[in-house]
């Protein structure tokens, strides 16, 4: 025989209590004879051996029936000869991904699947358990208890096949028959990999956790829609079989409440919000939600904007451009072709190549590395300029010179929706001396055009980070820079090109952070939250340095990045948003699968599967006969 619990046999040493108090009971009495009562005495001697031999009996019932139900609460088990000759094994995956945060219908799916294991009795010595974090291998059931109550949510969620790969590992190598998986999941996002757990070495047994409702809010993403004179800050939502038609937005500029706004299921869960840009913003979005808890919150972060860093390369430095990029929105320099540095030109934010007649290719692949890593290109062709040499930089962006047209056009269209104008116009002006040009491009384009020509061709044009202007711009082919067209365009394409920080970074994701900082020889960087601090990934290369992100930080909110006392810069980590789309497999379709309806199922079944007999149902039984036998006792004595 053997317990499941067996610490509390420890309780059988109550026994000695009624012992204790019937001893204590017993007192020695004085023999006084009385000469008119002798004949009473054959009588009494009689009924004292009797009462004697009656509170022995009701002795022994109360001490039978008090370790009855001590031997009943420690769970009493057998099992035959031959499971234990082959000893059995148990593997159990606990999935606790943030799905299981979902609503059951005792609580959160994770917490109400521990408190089973932990209640349930499992009918071996040693079992493992593992999560998409931890393994916990080998462990008695007083281990577990404390080990699985500190089990917390997970960002990791581990594939079906990674799951098996890992449970099959988990097994020894011994031939058994007698080989339990179980998994305890709600197997959200898996529907694709159901066919997968099928394997002879084991039995497997699928509990399926299930949620009241799969309904869930998220916030997807946070973009800048633009940055010409604020930031306008684009927020993306979804929605999961959502029951609320209306969901509240909270913006917080750290503790402090920015703003508020609410969602609407018919707009499809899209808002917008302004913040200036001459103030650093550690931001947070809170959603309100009734689904999960964990992707209510979207950290970002914002620094105060520096100065936009403008390097401009031609033959001369364009007057027009230094009278534009000046101080302190723009730092801006010049350099001639023959002395161009590139490894300025890669910190810059924008580059202008002023009516350059050729590009050499060390010139173009330079650009092209610039705009890859995010940086904004403004291009201005000479007049008669090498068309090859220009459509093998333009063609980063699928865009293409064809011929030089010699007829003079008015540039007669504006597009006042483009971000670059926001702030340029009170109003759509329609009597506008228009600047003409006398030769200009052809231009094959899928593009935004921003300016247009009379006869609709474009003027100027956008194809992501490149900016294009379709004819030369100095004085000897337009009069465009004498134009009050040439300060708003220019200066919203300077402030557009500002290459922002990224607002912020996927905790599931290996990410990149490269930083125009020169650290000492033997300095190092840390990154802070409260009082946690951990060293990043980190390489130095003359005045740049790159910090990777893995497998830190592990909890998404607002980090600083410090040098010793210095703080560089504030980060941002969101967890992904994976398991925000709550979508569960129909499990009862894969017949060939055992699946149950919840754990105290599945143990049952592994119990008659490795021969167990529980026997406190039978202590139970003992005990009561036992405490009527005491009560029968105690009636026929009165």
């Amino acid at each position: 025989m053997q317990f499941a619990l067996p610490e509390l046999l420890y309780a059988l040493f109550a026994l000695l209590i009624p012992v204790l108090v019937h001893l204590f009971q017993l007192r020695r009495f004085k023999v006084q004879k009385f000469t008119n009562l002798a004949f009473l005495e054959k009588i009494s001697v009689q009924t004292r051996q009797s009462s004697t031999l009656k509170k022995w009996l009701i002795l022994l019932f109360r001490m039978l029936a008090l370790a009855c139900i001590i031997l009943a609460f420690a769970q009493p088990f057998t099992s035959n000869e031959n499971a234990k000759n082959e000893q059995p094994e148990l593997v159990i995956y606990l999935d606790n991904s943030f799905s299981m945060e979902a609503s059951g219908p005792k609580g959160p799916l994770l917490k109400q699947a521990i408190q089973t294991l932990l209640t349930e009795q499992i009918p071996l010595d040693k079992i493992t358990v593992f999560t998409n974090t931890k393994t916990y291998l080998n462990r008695s059931s007083k281990d577990l208890k404390r080990e699985l109550t500190a089990v917390k949510y997970s960002k990791n969620q581990l594939g079906l096949d990674a799951v098996l790969a890992k449970g099959a590992l988990l097994f020894t190598k011994n031939k058994s028959d007698q080989k339990y998986f179980i998994l305890i999941s709600d197997f959200q996002g898996q529907q694709e990999q159901m066919n997968l757990i099928e394997n002879s070495n084991y039995q497997l047994y699928l509990i399926p956790t299930k949620p009241i409702s799969n309904s869930n809010s998220f916030i997807e993403d946070v973009q800048i829609a633009s940055q010409i004179d604020n930031y306008e800050l684009k927020v993306i939502g979804k929605t999961v079989n959502e029951e609320q038609d209306s969901i509240q937005l909270s913006l917080y500029n750290g503790e402090k409440l920015i703003g508020k706004s609410i969602l609407e299921q018919s707009k499809g869960l899209k808002t917008s919000f302004t913040v200036p840009k001459n103030e650093s913003f550690t931001g947070k979005f809170v959603l309100e939600d009734n689904g999960l808890t964990f992707d209510n919150k979207f950290y970002f972060n914002i620094d105060k904007a520096p100065k936009t860093s403008v390097l401009s390369i031609g033959d001369a430095s364009p007057y027009y451009l230094e009278r534009i990029f000046t101080k302190p929105e723009f730092n801006y320099n010049f350099s001639t072709l023959q002395y161009v540095d590139y490894k300025m030109l890669q910190q810059q934010d924008m580059v202008v190549i002023s009516e350059l007649r050729q590009l050499p290719n060390t010139l173009i692949n330079n650009l092209k590395s610039f705009m890859k890593s995010g940086g904004s290109v403004l291009f201005i062709p000479a007049v008669n300029g090498n068309i090859i040499s220009y459509n093998s930089f333009l063609d980063i962006e699928n865009l293409k010179f064809n011929s030089l047209s010699s007829n003079e056009k008015k540039i007669t269209d504006i597009n006042f929706d483009h971000p670059i104008f926001d702030e340029a116009f009170e109003r759509r002006v329609e009597n506008f001396q228009y600047p003409r040009v006398n030769k200009h491009y052809k231009i094959d384009n899928q593009a935004k055009t921003l300016l247009t020509l009379e006869d609709g061709k474009p003027f100027l044009l956008q194809k992501q980070q490149l900016f294009v202007f379709a004819a030369a711009i100095s004085s000897e082919n337009s009069n465009f820079t004498n134009s009050p067209l040439i300060v708003p365009t220019i200066f919203g394409i300077g402030k557009s090109s500002y290459k922002l920080p990224k607002l912020y970074y996927n905790l599931s994701r290996k990410s990149e952070l490269d930083l125009n900082y020169s650290l000492k020889k033997e300095g190092v960087v840390e990154i802070t939250r409260g009082n946690k601090t951990f060293i990043p990934y980190q390489t130095k290369q003359n005045s740049r340095l790159r910090i990777i992100f893995q497998d830190l930080p592990k909890m998404a909110g607002h980090y600083a990045l410090h040098d010793k006392s210095d703080t560089l810069l504030y980060l941002s980590f969101n967890y992904d948003r994976n398991e925000s789309n709550l979508y569960y497999p129909k499990i009862e379709n894969f017949t060939s699968i055992a699946t149950f309806g919840s754990i105290k199922a599945s143990l049952e079944s592994l119990k008659s599967g490795v021969n167990v007999n529980e026997l406190w149902k039978w202590f139970v039984i003992f005990a009561l006969i036992f405490l009527a036998l005491e009560m029968l006792i105690l009636k026929i004595s009165e």
